[in-house]
Parts: structure tokens; sequence; C-alpha cells
């Protein structure tokens, strides 16, 4: 996912209860469009290796970033 132009990182998540929750972070709209037809096919790709369902996908934007690095 990393490799593909725009993509600025990706979160995964993964609940106590099994379910999970992947964010993707990407330079602007554009990047999000070009990635749409590659994304889906890593989306389904991994759910089926991984036996998992995909309820849901949708886009947001960032309007605020707060990030701390590690405390020593």
């Amino acid at each position: 996912m990393l490799e593909l132009p725009g993509c600025l990182g990706i979160y995964y998540l993964l609940g106590k209860d099994g379910t999970s929750l992947s964010i993707t972070l990407w330079d602007d709209e554009e990047a999000l469009a070009g990635s749409q037809q590659a994304t889906s096919q890593i989306r389904s790709e991994t759910s089926a290796e991984q036996h998992m369902q995909i309820l849901g996908v949708e886009e947001f934007e960032v309007l605020t970033q707060q990030l701390r690095g590690p405390t020593p």
C-alpha cells in the first residue's frame, strides 16, 4: 500500500472482539482517487486471505493532525 503514489501511511487497528479497522492517509483527493482500483484489489485479496468480511469503505478529510513522537 505504501508504494502507491501519494500514500502517506496506514494504520491497522484490531479490536478485542476481533473486528478491525484500517485507515489510510493520502497526500490529497487526487492521490486518493488514483488509488481506488489498486486499493479495491488489495482489500479483496487481504479479506480473502484473512477470511474477513469488509463491512464498508468510507472517505474522510483530515481536518487536524497532532502526533507526538515516542518519549525517551
